[in-house]
């Protein structure tokens, strides 16, 4: 049987398991609107800003949330000679007593977990940028594996709001890449694409990840 007809390998278990598997009752909260460093900077000066993005507590439905925090994310460059960037992110509390969980609002254009904006990440996969080659490698896996949870998310929850024939051609989606290719229409800017499908997905099954 030729390598080629053969279905992608899974992907890893920590992109594919939701909060709610996993019994979370906070996490993170993906601002899809927010692509920008400038932007991010504007919306953490006032703390109702990113506090509608998070709305009601997920875990008890309440509807108070403290502005809790500040934490800083790192982001890396895709090569070791350049210096990495540090970047402030907003942590929201609910403020019910039995509750207290815990929301992180992440602004799209940081790839969560990955220690990198999306634009690096997506610049390394293009072969546009180059990066250590264990880090390429992982990304290219995780790339190449199976989108079939994807599929399900998006056509479960978004199949009716694609304009034809993109359900279908989401549907025979079979790689992460493959996914990322069958969506790029419906990105107005190129390249957001990676944290755009980030963010749908996120928002869609929270805790899953594109990569």
């Amino acid at each position: 049987m030729s390598a080629t007809t053969l279905p992608p390998p899974p992907p890893p278990i920590v992109l594919t398991r939701s909060y709610k598997s996993r019994m979370i009752k906070g996490g993170t909260v993906i601002a899809a609107d927010v692509l920008d460093l400038e932007t991010h900077k504007r919306k953490l000066l006032d703390p109702d800003e990113y506090r509608s993005t998070v709305g009601a507590c997920w875990a008890c439905g309440s509807l108070v949330l403290h502005a809790h925090c500040f934490r800083e994310r790192i982001l890396r460059p895709a090569s070791t000679d350049e210096d990495a960037t540090v970047t402030t992110v907003r942590l929201y509390r609910c403020a019910a007593g039995s509750c207290r969980a815990v929301f992180t609002v992440l602004p799209a254009f940081i790839a969560r977990h990955l220690w990198r904006a999306w634009k690096t990440v997506e610049a390394v996969a293009a072969e546009k940028a180059e990066a250590p080659r264990t880090t390429w490698r992982r990304w290219l896996g995780r790339l190449r594996s199976s989108a079939a949870q994807l599929v399900q998310l998006f056509m479960a929850f978004s199949a009716t709001l694609l304009p034809p024939p993109m359900p279908q051609t989401v549907a025979k989606a079979s790689s992460r890449q493959a996914f990322l290719d069958a969506l790029s229409g419906l990105v107005i800017d190129p390249g957001a694409l990676f944290a755009a499908t980030a963010a749908w997905i996120h928002r869609l099954g929270p805790g899953i990840r594109l990569m």
